[in-house]
């Protein structure tokens, strides 16, 4: 087994005690390993860009306007 979809294939055909022994050890080595830390299990602590902040320092104070408005209001309906 080479590929994550081999090994997938493969817990998909044992038994549903085996597959639960299996998720069981793979736990605890990620948690051997120090991998926990890595993943957020909360996602409210996921920072995201400040956009603005970006828009502002590319942009300064210049408005865009807005494209879909402008084009809605010219086409006919």
């Amino acid at each position: 087994m080479n590929t994550v979809g081999e090994i997938e294939d493969a817990l998909k055909g044992l038994p549903l005690h085996d597959a639960q022994n299996i998720a069981r050890w793979l736990l605890r080595h990620i948690d051997q390993k120090g991998g926990s830390k890595t993943v957020s299990s909360d996602p409210a602590k996921v920072e995201l860009p400040d956009y603005a902040a970006r828009r502002r320092m590319i942009l300064g104070d210049k408005i865009l306007p807005n494209m879909v408005v402008l084009g809605r209001e010219e086409e006919r309906w």
